[in-house]
């Protein structure tokens, strides 16, 4: 979902979305002014430590990542977040809540499961579209001007990284990448610029000491459409077989970045 090439990942709008809907589903299921209040105080602590909990569990799960480099641990942009474990703490604290208040049992299981009727056909729908699409092999230039198919990558695992060099969130995360494809030699990187010309491209990497490779222009952002990218920066994650298996919105981080390499190998395997 995205304003100009300002976005949310559909996740993310999606979690928002079931937030919401839950407060509107709750004024229907629940009539009485003490008892919606009571619920609603409910829902929103059930939010929060669900949240906190998806982070947390994140955290834990890439700790060698984050141990060193604390403060990151609250940078919630790399979007680094384990939705499991984030429901678990959310169901403990249900149950510890509905043991103080058993008057907010009924509309409280109410409100969720209607909200989660609604939410889940959407979001495995779009699980299962974002699965069945295929990498695009167009042919772009490069920054020394010679035409590069993206077919020719298809002998390995690809991640392609659609930025531009006044995307702050793109120039933050260039390090992450460029370290990660040096160290990640059975992966291919490909760095899709957005609508420069070669020189300023260039001109970044150079400033920046970034010495990455496969490079590509996407001179008039048509590209970027045909692999349904609105947002920057965004990483999609390809399979050797060219399936799409995972899509990141916003800028990566070393954590974020290793667990998806970690999940695409796992599931390029098991293929």
């Amino acid at each position: 979902m995205s304003i100009g090439p300002v976005g949310l990942a559909i996740d993310y709008a999606l979690v928002w979305g079931a937030f919401l809907l839950s407060l509107l589903i709750l004024r229907w299921v629940a009539k009485q002014k003490a008892q919606r209040q009571a619920t609603e105080n409910v829902l929103f602590t059930l939010f929060i430590v669900a949240l906190v909990g998806a982070r947390a569990g994140f955290v834990w799960r890439m700790w060698p990542q984050y141990s060193h480099q604390l403060w990151s641990i609250i940078d919630i942009r790399d979007g680094g977040f384990l939705p499991h474990t984030g429901l678990i703490a959310a169901a403990l604290v249900l149950i510890i809540k509905i043991k103080r208040n058993p008057l907010i049992h009924k509309p409280v299981i109410n409100t969720i499961g209607l909200t989660a009727l609604l939410v889940l056909p959407v979001y495995i729908g779009i699980h299962f579209y974002n699965q069945a699409q295929r990498m695009p092999t167009p042919a772009l230039k490069n920054i020394n001007g010679q035409m590069v198919s993206l077919a020719s990558f298809k002998d390995k695992p690809v991640v392609i990284n659609i930025w531009a060099s006044w995307c702050p969130p793109c120039r933050r995360e260039m390090p992450v990448l460029e370290n990660a494809q040096n160290q990640y030699q059975d992966t291919h990187f490909i760095f899709i610029n957005q609508a420069e010309s070669s020189e300023q491209v260039r001109n970044f990497l150079s400033a920046n000491q970034l010495h990455i490779d496969n490079v590509l222009l996407d001179s008039q952002s048509e590209v970027s459409d045909s692999f349904g990218v609105a947002v920057l920066p965004t990483t999609l994650f390809y399979s050797a077989q060219g399936e799409l298996l995972y899509r990141h919105v916003g800028g990566v981080s070393t954590a974020s970045l290793d667990y998806a390499l970690e999940q695409m190998a796992a599931r390029d395997a098991a293929n």
